[in-house]
């Protein structure tokens, strides 16, 4: 099994707690979690796809997520 992390930051650079992450893996599959208080969030990918990753309800683009990859976005 898998897994990526995605850290949210807000423009002012602090760390943005409590802030809905969802990935979409396509053909009906998605995962949806919060943000903890540092701002990070861990996804295990289960079928080691690709999918488009949502932040606060933007859409941040489809992303590979390999094992141990990392993430870093500002809302």
């Amino acid at each position: 099994m898998s897994y990526f992390s995605i850290r949210v930051t807000f423009k002012n650079g602090s760390q943005a707690s409590d802030v809905g992450v969802m990935i979409d893996y396509g053909m009906g599959g998605y995962d949806e979690k919060r943000t903890h208080s540092d701002g990070w969030v861990e996804f295990h990918n289960y079928h080691e796809r690709s999918g488009t990753i949502w932040v606060h309800g933007y859409n941040m683009g489809e992303h590979s997520l390999d094992n141990g990859r990392t993430y870093s976005f500002t809302i």
